[in-house]
């Protein structure tokens, strides 16, 4: 697709799942590596009334979707890379992955909301260092409203940027930098909307086209792509 690979924000963009089948059991990558998302559980195709975009509805009990191992080691990042996705939350639990590739602290890096008790609901960012992990958040996720979420991980500054609707938030780290995530090899699935192992933090609510790039994208990037996208969800 040379028109798709042009757009400068695609540019070393790694997965890009926009849920255009709107039904069966399986989900495309746009994107060049062309990763197949099979959905577990049969997650449900839905749509946003206003602009009839298709979503999926995850139900938080045991729906998620994955990409096998061996098809997913251009995404074991330990360098710069950057996660996106639209979301909309209902907060059933009290942590819900969001997308990861990890053992937790063993390899590989996560991203998930967490409905703190103290601070509220966050969007945390955890990369994981054979025998533990570090970790970095921020808050203003609302239950049952669309918003576009993600992070920009710089690996020269060991750190990383939380951005919430185009926007850049107070990104808290956990008094250490954001170490480079150990590699898992060919040994981590990519999993979406559930931990590894597929039984813990599932994810309850809509999700629309879940997004990974091997580069940081800067704030007029995140911005860019935020205003691309709004009109869909009326915000």
């Amino acid at each position: 697709m040379r028109g798709y690979d042009k757009i400068s924000l695609n540019h070393g963009i790694l997965l890009d799942l926009p849920f255009t089948e709107a039904t069966g059991a399986i989900t495309h990558d746009r994107a060049k590596p062309h990763h197949i998302a099979a959905l577990t559980n049969a997650p449900t195709w839905d749509e946003i009334a206003l602009s009839g975009l298709g979503v999926l509805s995850l139900d938080g009990v045991n729906q998620y979707l994955q990409v096998p191992a061996a098809d997913t080691q251009d995404l074991d990042f330990t360098g710069d890379f950057t996660l996106a996705t639209w979301v909309y939350p209902v907060y059933l639990v009290t942590s819900m992955v969001i997308m990861c590739r990890n053992g937790t602290d063993a390899c590989g890096w996560c991203m998930y909301l967490y409905d703190n008790p103290v601070l509220g609901t966050l969007l945390s960012f955890r990369t994981n260092q054979a025998g533990d992990h570090t970790e970095c958040y921020a808050a203003g996720f609302p239950d049952s409203v669309w918003q576009l979420i993600g992070f920009s991980r710089d690996s020269a500054g060991q750190t990383a940027i939380c951005y919430k609707d185009g926007q850049a938030l107070t990104t808290v780290f956990n008094g250490i930098p954001l170490l480079d995530p150990i590699a898992c090899v060919a040994t981590k699935k990519l999993l979406i909307g559930v931990q590894d192992g597929e039984a813990i933090n599932l994810y309850k609510g809509k999700m629309w086209r879940p997004r990974a790039w091997n580069r940081n994208l800067s704030a007029a990037e995140w911005k860019e792509l935020f205003d691309m996208e709004r009109h869909f969800f009326g915000v």
